[in-house]
């Protein structure tokens, strides 16, 4: 997902939606990278990409550079179109792919752009639902497979996981750069591991393999245990107290007196479960 710079549009005009995806037509082909679903909006994007020879970063570069500088000269303007580095998380399994192709097209739905998502022209929907023919650079082969082996079954599928989708957010990513089953989840962090000391790693990257919450606090029933879960997602895994609050619906202030007092426990060598806790 890339973003406009200081959140400004990007796309002003229908001829600028037409010339990113013919970029990215472009830079797919070249560089062997399939792009799975896509979402254009007013001052962002969403791209769901499998790279094969090239690496994402690679094809992101070269979509984004010619893009901005398309933009500026068309719209006679100068500076950064775009926002920072692109956000690109990793995803794996069936379950998790889904969820990642329903949140895409739904989009212009959430922003209140369109009250459905066929009635937005510039996202794959139309084309994965079988309502077009599919622009080049979009690769359907996999979405498809991932309802049914049969295609027209699968667009039938496809459109009905989609309108029954939660009204929420609950399908966007979270700030983790790795989604999907939890051997996936340790390999990535293996991986990640090596660098997690490194100068030039950002906060984010750290922890992008990090366990969910609902993992964390699976087993914490007890003052005792919930004390060690909140610490450990704070210790460990990086979370945020207003996340962690949020979470086990509690202040802030409080996630972070429970913090201390099982960090306490921890330099005193106590056991967790023989502790006793007042709630």
């Amino acid at each position: 997902m890339s973003r406009g710079n200081d959140r400004q549009d990007i796309f002003l005009d229908a001829d600028d939606y037409i010339r990113f995806l013919a970029r990215l037509s472009v830079v797919t082909t070249r560089l062997g990278v399939l792009c799975r679903a896509y979402c254009l909006l007013i001052n962002h994007f969403h791209l769901l990409i499998e790279p094969t020879r090239w690496p994402v970063s690679r094809l992101m570069h070269q979509l984004n550079s010619a893009y901005c500088q398309s933009f500026n000269r068309r719209h006679q303007r100068v500076g950064h179109v775009l926002q920072g580095r692109f956000k690109s998380p990793m995803i794996d399994g069936d379950s998790y792919f889904r969820r990642v192709l329903r949140y895409i097209v739904l989009n212009p739905v959430r922003a209140g752009l369109v009250t459905d998502p066929s009635d937005w022209q510039w996202s794959s929907y139309r084309a994965t639902a079988g309502l077009e023919v599919s622009p080049p650079c979009l690769s359907l082969d996999r979405v498809w497979k991932s309802f049914d082996a049969d295609p027209r079954v699968a667009q039938r599928r496809y459109a009905a996981f989609v309108a029954g989708g939660p009204p929420g957010r609950s399908d966007r990513p979270s700030a983790a750069i790795a989604h999907g089953s939890e051997p996936f989840i340790m390999r990535m962090a293996n991986a990640l591991e090596p660098f997690s000391d490194k100068r030039d790693a950002t906060y984010a990257d750290r922890f992008a393999c990090r366990s969910p919450l609902e993992r964390i606090f699976r087993h914490a029933d007890e003052a005792a245990t919930l004390d060690q879960a909140m610490y450990d997602a704070f210790e460990r895994h990086g979370y945020t107290l207003r996340e962690i609050g949020e979470f086990v619906r509690r202040p802030a202030d409080t996630v972070w007196r429970r913090i201390r007092r099982a960090k306490r426990r921890v330099a005193c060598g106590l056991p967790v479960e023989n502790t006793k806790i007042e709630i």
